[in-house]
């Protein structure tokens, strides 16, 4: 099997738009606006998730025998998706700092 450019495109689309959100969550954040933050994170989510099912799909139409030539394309498509895992993953992590931060310095301003 040949995975079409639409299939692979939806990966890299849903991928950079989870990007996109990730970042705007933690600049949100950093203004101290976490429900909006929120809002991007989940977003971010969402579209993670869907670029997840489509190589759900992939790999499971692979288990069941019907093998996949990988081009370069889907090999970019794959470390986009795999990076902003990463990168919600960590900035999750950064935007709890960001808040207790926020915290500390409020605490201190007495």
């Amino acid at each position: 099997m040949e995975i079409s450019e639409e299939v692979i495109f939806k990966i890299i689309v849903y991928s950079g738009g989870a990007r996109s959100d990730i970042f705007e969550a933690f600049q949100l954040c950093k203004n101290g606006q976490y429900a909006e933050a929120q809002t991007s994170l989940d977003s971010a989510k969402e579209q993670l998730q869907a670029a997840h099912k489509v190589q759900t799909d992939l790999i499971q139409k692979e288990a069941a025998g019907d093998s996949t030539v990988v081009k370069l394309l889907m090999v970019h498509a794959q470390d986009h998706l795999m990076t902003c895992m990463l990168a919600k993953d960590i900035m999750a992590n950064m935007m709890d700092m960001q808040k207790e931060i926020r915290e500390i310095k409020n605490s201190l301003k007495l």
